[in-house]
């Protein structure tokens, strides 16, 4: 699905600029990570927050999140 971004100059200069130093060669490729990265990061929050849900305790709340950050660390994301 195409989607029509209108986007203020000064953010769109802003893009430009950062294109190069994000290891893309466009702005749709741009805007396309930065929205995969802030869809990854919504479902990494929804997911902690369904684990705060789950544990009634601040203990094992915190082993809980601990231990889902450490197997992001050892995935390499």
């Amino acid at each position: 699905m195409t989607l029509k971004l209108n986007i203020r100059p000064e953010l769109e200069k802003e893009i430009e600029e950062l294109l190069p130093k994000a290891g893309v060669h466009s702005k749709t490729e741009y805007i396309n990570q930065a929205i995969a990265a802030y869809n990854e990061r919504l479902k990494r929050e929804f997911e902690l927050r369904k684990l705060k849900e789950y544990f009634p305790s601040y203990h094992q709340e915190a082993q809980a999140i601990l231990h889902e950050f450490s197997g992001i660390t050892n995935s390499g994301s």
